[in-house]
């Protein structure tokens, strides 16, 4: 990966910190991972990343980083809330 990808990506997860979620083409990523598809691989090596910046900001350590594909974006998130379709 370069440098400026690893940037881009440090940039995303602290969106995802501050903001709760953040969305990323698949197309995007993949290509900064020099990969055809959103791997096992890809999705173990952001989850590692978002425990570094974790290791800066304390408060996000307990938030799970979850991954959800719609329409072409790859959207990382914590603290999701669903609701029912009955809600």
């Amino acid at each position: 990966m370069q440098k400026r990808h690893e940037n881009a990506l440090y940039d995303m997860l602290e969106k995802v910190a501050y903001e709760g979620y953040a969305s990323i083409e698949k197309w995007r990523i993949t290509r900064w991972y020099g990969q055809e598809r959103f791997s096992v691989g890809i999705r173990r090596d952001v989850r590692d990343r978002w425990a570094d910046l974790a290791a800066e900001l304390a408060w996000i350590a307990q938030k799970k980083l979850v991954f959800a594909e719609v329409k072409g974006q790859i959207v990382l998130m914590h603290d999701q809330a669903f609701f029912d379709e009955d809600e």
